[in-house]
């Protein structure tokens, strides 16, 4: 039995092209291409290697891979997997319809359609819902027996013996790898799915088993992909920084990943960010979500930022650590000023910015909150951080004026002035991962959002 596992592309869509007429899928502008290896497409392979050895497993990223007719002739398959996030599933269904057409048995699964199965499963033969480990060899053993069910609900388990991604079946190369520590967060911001996927009860892995997971991979620079690396406990959190370090060291092995701010003002916090940049950390992207203190409160985001957040910023970056703030602009409590605001912040710290679109996804608080502002003619496509989904009431917060003040605001804080004075606001306790990492990120992003700015629409 062969499986392949598909992740869908990251894009702005187009009704154009030789695939969109041969096949009516939409063709995708990709960027130059994710540079982390997907995670989910590695960690399923292990996954399904340690609940069906005998299953042979193909991955195809079309991030990287072009969606051809080539390779839909090359496919071969007696089962196919689609990971769906919000604004891919109108590429998925749409895949899943035409392989189904050609005769392929079809797995949808991914946030999305777990929080949306009935509007998944006309496109698929059965919905994976939750977490895949309790149900993934399920899947498999009904469908060597003829017996799909159309849902499968996956249960929040210990994160215990857990696979370990499966190397070098992706048919590229990328720059970075993944790992994760933990599942769940404590904290239940509006906008966001974490809390509602993965639960509010933090469940964490062995550290041993992370350790072990990081030391044999081949990557050098890691994304570690938990929600928050340090939130899910202090004592916890140094401990495996220090074991990572202890494994590590000599290895030449670094990386990055996603924090709060309130865990750098613990009483413990320096010595948090010493074992986090000893143990190859390098940079980490904090949400601070907005200057806005009214759009703060409406997302239920301030319990995570602590009483000083400026400093912490510091912090941070005086134990070596570079930041990156992430950003959510255009919200409804949201003004011009605040496009502008966001960048004086970032001068100001010397940090660099992460910029989306407010968007609320289905299954999330915000979502309910601003149904009633929600335009519906955009479709799922529109939920990508990119475009703007929702009304405002400010005529100056047109759609079109938001769009362009998202997109200039990425133009200038990348320019190549402020991404030169950033790498040199860097100190030495960093150097030189930490510079190397961050040119990584920001001389890519300065090319590419310095091409799409079309102006400040608020001069």
């Amino acid at each position: 039995m062969k499986i392949t596992l598909i992740s869908p592309p990251f894009g702005e869509y187009v009704k154009s092209g030789a695939l969109a007429r041969l096949t009516g899928i939409d063709e995708v502008q990709k960027s130059e291409g994710l540079p982390i290896a997907p995670p989910v497409l590695e960690y399923l392979a292990g996954l399904t290697e340690q609940v069906a050895p005998d299953v042979t497993v193909e991955l195809i990223d079309l991030n990287r891979v072009d969606f051809s007719a080539k390779l839909l002739d090359s496919l071969s398959s007696d089962l196919i997997g689609i990971t769906v996030l919000t604004p891919q599933a109108p590429w998925a269904y749409k895949t899943a319809d035409f392989l189904r057409k050609k005769g392929f048995k079809v797995v949808l699964g991914g946030m999305h359609v777990t929080v949306l199965p009935e509007e998944a499963k006309p496109h698929c033969d059965s919905v994976v819902i939750g977490e895949a480990e309790s149900v993934w060899g399920e899947v498999i053993k009904d469908f060597k027996a003829g017996k799909l069910k159309e849902f499968y609900r996956g249960e929040q388990l210990p994160l215990v013996n857990l696979p370990q991604p499966k190397k070098g079946l992706l048919k590229t190369k990328y720059p970075m790898g993944s790992f994760f520590t933990a599942r769940g967060c404590p904290f239940k911001c509006r906008y966001c799915s974490v809390y509602r996927f993965f639960g509010n009860n933090i469940r964490h892995r062995p550290i041993d088993e992370v350790v072990k997971e990081v030391s044999e991979s081949p990557y050098w620079l890691f994304w570690n992909v938990d929600d928050n690396i340090w939130g899910a406990g202090i004592d916890r959190s140094i401990k495996l920084y220090i074991e990572l370090y202890k494994e590590l060291s000599g290895m030449r092995k670094w990386w990055i990943g996603s924090g709060d701010l309130v865990s750098v003002q613990h009483s413990r916090g320096s010595e948090l960010l010493k074992s986090a940049r000893k143990s190859g950390c390098t940079q980490v992207m904090i949400g601070w979500e907005s200057e806005n203190i009214k759009s703060l409160k409406e997302w239920n985001a301030l319990t995570k930022q602590g009483g000083d957040r400026y400093d912490a910023i510091r912090k941070i970056k005086d134990h070596g650590i570079d930041v990156m703030l992430f950003l959510m602009t255009g919200g409804r409590q949201d003004t011009p000023d605040d496009y502008k605001r966001a960048l004086e912040l970032c001068d100001k710290l010397k940090v660099m910015p992460h910029p989306m679109q407010v968007t609320p996804f289905p299954g999330t608080d915000l979502y309910d909150d601003y149904k009633p502002y929600l335009i519906k003619e955009r479709g799922w496509e529109f939920y990508n951080g990119n475009r703007v989904v929702f009304t405002h009431d400010d005529p100056l917060m047109s759609v079109e004026n938001r769009e362009k003040a998202l997109f200039y605001l990425r133009a200038e804080a990348f320019s190549p002035g402020r991404v030169f004075k950033r790498i040199l606001s860097l100190g030495l306790k960093g150097f030189p991962m930490t510079h190397l990492t961050t040119a990584m990120m920001q001389i890519p992003m300065s090319r590419a959002f310095r091409e799409i700015s079309e102006g400040d629409p608020y001069a």
